[in-house]
């Protein structure tokens, strides 16, 4: 909420473990975002963040001191910070390397359609049809087993974070943004914190969710819609029902301003211990 030394409550869900903290000193991974040689600046990816982050803070801690939502300049810059927020989380690796690993796949079972279709992505590729992995039948069979995998490095990341973080900007430009307030600041955050949701069993994107939510602090929440919806009617029942959200959708962590912060059991019952909570129990 743009003040880095308040104090809030980390609940690790996974763990089962409950201990006081900071913002500054809480969701973080060491070394998370550090470059591999030979970069020059390991770190650059950690400075370029903490402007971001710098700059963003201002903010952040005027719509929470004054529990109000963005105004349309500050909803565009707030925006871009989402943007930013949702593909820098830990989660954002396996989606991404997930749907790398698909495309490659294809293009692999494309290439090997034939001798003669794979003898044409060597040449185009440079590759001479002696080197190693050249051979058409070893790489189809090789192909057929499915034992491979992709693995890449921070820099792979960081660079398809940028990419997406440009693409994701329009679609949340395009939607339509709505802001519930506690007065109490009973809203949690998460090691997630930009959430999604939709239709059940299907891909849920940013341009095809029904809503997509961000805590901006424990008293302002964000919302945005595909369609113009009223503004829903703000009590503790709507904020448990909004946390819960969070504490489903949170990778490990969710951050309260308090230790019993309010949520939904798997009945609809309105709870405050969070030791009564329960994925498996929803799912």
């Amino acid at each position: 909420m743009g003040n880095k030394s308040a104090r809030l409550s980390v609940t690790d869900l996974k763990r089962r473990k409950q201990w006081p903290s900071t913002p500054a000193e809480s969701g973080h991974r060491r070394d998370f975002y550090r470059l591999s040689a030979p970069q020059p600046d390991p770190v650059l990816v950690e400075k370029i963040l903490s402007k971001i982050e710098d700059g963003i803070a201002p903010l952040l801690k005027s719509l929470d001191d004054e529990q109000r939502g963005p105004n349309e300049d500050e909803l565009e810059g707030l925006l871009g910070f989402m943007a930013i927020q949702w593909v820098r989380v830990p989660a954002f690796r396996p989606t991404v390397l997930r749907i790398a690993d698909s495309i490659h796949r294809a293009k692999f079972s494309e290439y090997l359609k034939s001798p003669e279709s794979w003898a044409k992505m060597l040449h185009e590729a440079h590759i001479p049809a002696g080197s190693p992995g050249a051979d058409y039948e070893q790489m189809r069979e090789f192909e057929r087993s499915g034992q491979y995998s992709l693995s890449a490095e921070t820099e792979w990341y960081m660079l398809r974070a940028f990419e997406s973080a440009k693409t994701i900007m329009p679609l949340l430009m395009a939607r339509h943004w709505g802001v519930s307030i506690s007065r109490k600041g009973s809203f949690i955050g998460s090691d997630n914190p930009v959430v999604l949701d939709g239709p059940k069993g299907g891909m849920v994107g940013f341009k095809t969710a029904e809503i997509v939510v961000y805590p901006v602090s424990r008293h302002i929440l964000l919302y945005g819609t595909k369609q113009a919806q009223r503004s829903p009617f703000v009590n503790q029942m709507y904020i448990a029902r909004q946390n819960t959200f969070m504490m489903l959708t949170a990778e490990e962590q969710v951050f309260s301003s308090a230790p019993n912060f309010c949520f939904l059991d798997e009945t609809d019952g309105y709870q405050t211990d969070w030791r009564l909570f329960s994925k498996e129990k929803f799912l």
